[in-house]
């Protein structure tokens, strides 16, 4: 970015002809960056920022841009648990995170708080990260979490320019639970009630039923998977955007159509579909005017419907189902039609759920509105100051609509034997469609004034702002008068920058600002940071033309906060129940009764943010006149003030649990790495390459969080990273049963048998139990993130190709399926992930998981490193292959340009989970990850 002027004396010949010749060193001395309430030429950059460029973004064919993210910028860390439309938006952190309560980056589209997953990819002029205290102290109570800056297209001058895309994908599930199937569960079943000495539940008849499908209703054989969920869906992304102007005014627009459907199947004698759909409409329009030659104001107007249907049931209510409901429980349909059901699993048959108990609407409107102003003063007042003013207002709301019923539930039990009719069990009568509506509403009113001066006095450059802003957000439909009232901030904001002849850099920053939610008194923080800079370089010594033509030292230190604490509001103040309290009978007949009053929430007269004090140093280099550049930094921070609710409190001092006081005690130290490397080169003969990698290593410590001394040191969570999984350490499964007798007791259930999970006692008392638990693993988020990936262009034809991993994270296998028998004989699904890889007698030494039970089994169902599973991995993220026709063609047919391209996202997995999505939350995995093969294109008109 950046521009030259260019100044010609006037003339009185006819013909004049100019030759420009490009400046590329002054150009990159020109170039500037986007930071934190304006921008800064990018040599005088001396905090950790990062940013995208915008033709990774369209790659990625995603309707929530956090999906795009993960591995292409450092700094960033992402997880995806679920691909569900309409709910596919990823975690998003910024150098992991060092609080237990809002750890997600500040947000901020044009300057303002909005939702990313929200906005369309084509729309985005920009993508920006802030890290550093340097780059994000300016945002004081907001900035602790870090800083995703997004920055929209504006109008440029010319003709009017009109570019079209669209682009239709094939979505296939990566991975689908797979179970077992109704033989092998009678069998498991079987095998289990001999291993306790006890009678086979099925015989050998029954058995051959379940095997070769003879008699479908009393001996079902269902697969709920392939019962209730497509194989392939569908997506669609279109977007139409015009842009233009003079001088005078410049204009940019675009209008977006997102239309994505789920994978749950519909039954077509319904009026109405049960699948999930999705559509979403974009508008966005950009106004910039020329009052003056020094005044410009301009106009952003942005408007989103969304539109969603879904079944009744729900995602995770369905997936639910296909856990808890065997093979064999029932068949999908009864002889009559009806859904299937049986005794114990009464109104949970899958397919019923997913076609036959309603639907959902819901719709989302957002309109968003900024309207600002710059003026600059340099001929008015002094060369190099201007003003910015900013309006901004939001709103959103929802509104939803629930058609729940209850289908009937009824069970075949066989034919008559004299009439030869059906019989059935009923167990309940199906209902009309309900009717239930709700929502929310929200308003958001953001206004800030600023001032920057921006001069150079010789071989000294001088910056500085100045900044005053405030916002005032209501949630209208609050359920409550205190959550009914305005959430407002308000704060100023100051840079101070100097350079000395674009070598040494200096950059003081400050915020100084508060909120409602704090004592009075207390509510306002002052959150500094210096940094600096050394651009070697630019000194006499450095050789001209040497292999590393650019080199800057860069360093920062300073603190931020994060107000968003504890999840409630005033939490210095004490409130009582004196409406729903338990009520007290007086009287000798104690009939005389009078409400209570209960205590509901003891106040903390110095509750405060939390602080992150956080250092940085970091390097920036390119090489070979830019075909090569690399970022790297090294990070500290150490986050003090973080809320907890007292656990040091006994429950002998009497308080409720949920009245239990708050403080400032939680500290963590957060560390880490993070860098980038790019190489890019075009030759003569016009074949282009690049490529660029994003490394992101980020570990936290908990100091402190107020937690009782424990009997043993080594249960402290102090000295572990938040989130930590602790469980028992499997030694593996017993043999027979002399291991057993010469083992320590394991005190879980009254007695353990060969195949069961052998725990290590830890403390040496010979007894296993809860004070054998450690620190296993890694937590859920993970430490590593990385990506990788590069393009190559001739003549028309490119290729790219994108990978992204994780590394140091772990996922808990816990709950139905993966624990067999978990309520008893015959309870819940199987995977046959677990059925495979059980310890049987034949299959001793290759055993990934315990014995089969007759009973539920407290020995084997309970946190262990035998279900704790490295959830690390690489994926080969986006492949895409395009063509561009020859300008001479594109040109003949009344176009600019135009480019056909077929790309795919999520296209294969390397990682040693294999049957789930290994971004999926603890469990056995969500709603899957979609596969998607995308075919587009675009035109730019003339």
């Amino acid at each position: 970015m950046g521009y030259k002027t260019f100044e010609a004396p006037a003339g009185n010949q006819r013909n004049r002809v100019f030759h420009l010749v490009f400046d590329e060193e002054q150009a990159k001395l020109d170039e500037v960056t986007i930071v934190g309430f304006g921008t800064q030429k990018k040599v005088s950059v001396t905090g950790s920022i990062a940013s995208i460029p915008v033709k990774e973004l369209e790659r990625s064919a995603s309707p929530s841009l956090s999906n795009a993210l993960g591995g292409k910028l450092p700094g960033i860390v992402t997880r995806q648990p679920s691909a569900e439309p309409g709910a596919d938006a990823a975690q998003v952190y910024i150098r992991g995170f060092g609080t237990w309560s809002d750890r997600a980056p500040l947000v901020l589209v044009d300057g303002v708080e909005r939702d990313m997953n929200l906005i369309n990819a084509q729309a985005i002029e920009s993508v920006t990260i802030l890290k550093d205290a340097s780059a994000t102290a300016v945002y004081g109570v907001k900035g602790a979490n870090g800083v995703i800056l997004i920055k929209t297209k504006r109008g440029k001058e010319g003709r009017p320019n009109v570019v079209f895309r669209t682009e239709t994908a094939v979505l296939t599930p990566t991975r689908l639970p797979k179970y077992i199937n109704s033989f092998e569960y009678a069998s498991l079943m079987n095998e289990a009630l001999k291993l306790g000495n006890l009678p086979p539940r099925w015989s050998e008849e029954e058995l051959q039923k379940f095997n070769d499908g003879s008699d479908p209703y009393l001996y079902p054989d269902v697969d709920w998977t392939d019962a209730i969920m497509r194989k392939h869906t569908y997506q669609s992304i279109n977007n139409l955007s015009v842009t233009g102007g003079n001088q005078v005014a410049r204009y940019y627009t675009n209008v977006g159509f997102t239309d994505q459907s789920g994978i749950w199947k519909n039954d077509p004698d319904n009026n109405y579909s049960t699948n999930e759909r999705m559509r979403r409409y974009n508008f966005r329009s950009n106004i910039d005017i020329n009052v003056t030659r020094e005044l410009v104001l301009s106009l952003g107007l942005g408007g989103i419907i969304r539109k969603a249907n879904y079944g009744a049931t729900g995602a995770d209510a369905l997936l639910n189902a296909l856990r808890v409901t065997p093979p064999l429980s029932n068949p999908i349909l009864n002889p009559d039609g009806s859904p299937g059901a049986s005794s114990t699993q009464i109104g949970n048959n899958p397919w019923g759920l997913a076609t036959q108990a309603g639907y959902s609407t819901h719709d989302l409107s957002s309109i968003q509105g900024t309207f600002s102003a710059n003026w600059d003063l340099s001929n008015t007042v002094t060369k190099g100051l201007s003003l910015n003013g900013k309006f901004a207002y939001d709103y959103n709301s929802t509104s939803d609509v629930d058609r729940i019923k209850q289908f009937e539930v009824k069970r075949f039990v066989g034919k008559d034997e004299e009439t030869g009719e059906d019989q059935y069990i009923v167990y309940r009568e199906e209902q009309p469609l309900g009717y239930r509506i709700h929502g929310w509403s929200n308003r958001a009113i953001y206004s800030e004034l600023q001032a920057n001066y921006n001069r150079t006095f010789g071989v000294h450059g001088i910056t500085g702002m100045v900044l005053f802003n405030q916002r005032d957000y209501v949630d209208l439909e609050a359920g409550s008068s205190i959550a009914n009232l305005p959430y407002r901030r308000l704060g100023v904001a100051a840079r101070a920058t100097y350079s000395y002849n674009d070598k040494y850099l200096v950059e003081l920053d400050m915020g100084y600002n508060g909120s409602e939610n704090f004592p009075p008194g207390q509510r306002f923080g002052f959150f500094p940071s210096i940094s600096a800079g050394w651009v070697l370089s630019n000194e006499n010594f450095w050789k001209e033309g040497s292999l590393v033509n650019e080199l800057k030292l860069r360093g920062s230190y300073g603190k931020v906060g994060n107000d968003q604490i504890g999840g409630e509001r005033f939490l210095y103040l004490t409130t009582v129940n004196a409406r729903t309290a338990q009520t007290y009978a007086f009287g000798s007949a104690q009939t005389n009764v009078k409400p209570g009053i209960d205590e509901m929430k003891i106040g903390t007269p110095n509750i405060t943010w939390e602080t992150a004090t956080k250092a940085n140093v970091g390097v920036d280099m390119e090489m070979l006149n830019g075909k090569i550049s690399l970022q790297a930094d090294a990070f500290h921070e150490l986050r003090t003030g973080i809320l907890l609710q007292r656990r040091t409190i006994p429950y002998e001092a009497g308080f409720n649990p949920s009245s239990i006081p708050y403080g400032n005690l939680g500290r963590v130290k957060n560390i880490g790495l993070d860098g980038n490397l790019e190489v890019k080169n075009s030759t003569s003969g016009g074949f282009y390459y690049s490529f660029r990698a994003d490394f992101t290593y980020a570990h936290n410590t908990v100091l402190e969080n107020d937690e009782p001394q424990p009997k043993y040191p080594y249960l402290s969570e102090i000295g572990h990273p938040i989130d930590q999984p602790w469980g028992l350490i499997s030694q593996g499964f017993f043999s027979d049963q002399q291991e057993i007798d010469k083992s320590p007791e394991q005190t879980f259930q009254s007695g353990v048998i060969p195949g069961d999970i052998k725990y290590k006692d830890i403390n040496g008392d010979n007894i296993i139990n809860g004070y054998d638990i450690q620190p296993i693993g890694y937590p859920r988020t993970p430490e590593i993130m990385y990506g990788f990936g590069g393009t190559i262009s001739y003549k028309g034809f490119d290729l790219s190709l994108f990978f992204n991993g994780a590394a140091n994270t772990s996922l808990y296998l816990t709950g139905p399926s993966i624990w067999p028998f978990l309520k008893g004989q015959g309870s819940y699904n199987i995977l046959r992930e677990y059925y495979d890889n059980r310890w049987t007698e034949d299959n001793k030494e290759n055993a990934r998981y315990p014995v089969t039970a007759g009973d539920i089994n407290t020995n084997n169902f309970r946190e262990s490193t035998v279900y704790l599973k490295d959830a690390g991995y690489i994926r080969l993220k986006n492949v895409e292959i395009g063509y561009t026709l020859p300008g001479t063609v594109s040109d003949h047919i009344g176009m600019k340009t135009l480019r056909v391209f077929i790309n795919s996202q999520n296209l294969y997995t390397w990682d040693k989970l294999h049957f789930i999505n290994p971004e999926s939350n603890d469990g056995i995995g969500g709603y899957p990850l979609m596969r998607t093969f995308n075919f587009g294109l675009q035109v730019d008109f003339k």
